[in-house]
């Protein structure tokens, strides 16, 4: 028994390490989706630099020390900011550790009687408008305060042009910074004819660099600068068998060798 305490114990200084790096320096991420190939592909694993962006309280969205924001061109991990705190309905579920001390998002889900993880998604996309900026996507092309961006890293896949929804809101600026657009029926159409819109104080306009098959600022709007979470580095794993992580484990042919140390640019 002894022995046994003494191991733990013995791990106790690495596992505190572990977890401010964790908190401050790098974090590791796994892409699920197709929204920023060809750049970044799905099931590639990612080590975000944090500290680039700032350092913030830990399990907290607040700046400790504020350095940089995301700049046009960077590619940038961020919560996002649509979804809500706590699993909902929020009254189906208890939380496990305080509020003060979120160690593990776990709850207890009253309705189901067992345990529930829950945490707020993060996106990887690419900022291409800042604070101040005026956005505008006319047939599948990105302009900035009216210049054409030159975006080398951008693929379309789809050869269709979709026209904007014939009825347009009044208060388009609005419904656009609200994430409205992501909850319309309609709202796919503003995929290839989108604004203008103007970036609000605060916030930053992110794109998919797979931009026919990306769910992004156009749809889902602003990402408020306190969310971002910080700058892809390097593909340090990466598998055709992602998202599933079972199946990753199971699948070792699966493993993209060839995308293994790939630096993010």
């Amino acid at each position: 028994m002894k022995a046994f305490w003494r191991f733990i114990v013995s791990w106790i200084p690495v596992i505190i390490i572990v977890l401010i790096l964790r908190a401050f320096v790098v974090e590791a991420f796994m892409v699920p989706t197709p929204s920023m190939e060809s750049t970044i592909m799905t099931g590639d694993f990612l080590l975000v630099n944090k500290f680039i962006y700032g350092i913030k309280i830990p399990f907290t969205s607040k700046n400790l020390i504020p350095l940089q924001n995301p700049k046009p061109g960077d590619i940038f991990v961020f919560r996002y900011h649509l979804d809500p705190d706590l699993p909902q309905p929020e009254q189906n579920f208890v939380r496990i550790f305080p509020k003060q001390l979120p160690l593990l998002p776990i709850y207890w889900n009253k309705s189901r009687n067992f345990f529930t993880w829950y945490t707020p998604r993060n996106f990887v996309k690419r900022c291409v408008a800042v604070a101040g900026d005026t956005v505008e996507v006319f047939n599948k092309k990105v302009y900035i305060n009216g210049k054409l961006q030159f975006e080398p890293y951008v693929q379309h896949i789809d050869r269709r042009i979709f026209n904007p929804p014939l009825t347009i809101p009044d208060d388009y600026q609005t419904q656009w910074e609200q994430g409205k657009f992501a909850e319309r029926s309609d709202g796919y159409l503003i995929r290839d004819n989108f604004g203008p819109v103007v970036v609000p104080e605060g916030t930053v306009f992110g794109l998919g660099d797979n931009r026919d098959n990306s769910s992004d600022g156009r749809f889902f709007g602003p990402i408020p600068l306190k969310y971002v979470k910080g700058k892809p580095m390097v593909i340090y794993f990466s598998s055709n068998a992602a998202p599933n992580i079972a199946r990753i484990i199971l699948s070792p042919r699966q493993i993209q060798w060839s995308r293994i140390g790939t630096i993010i640019k």
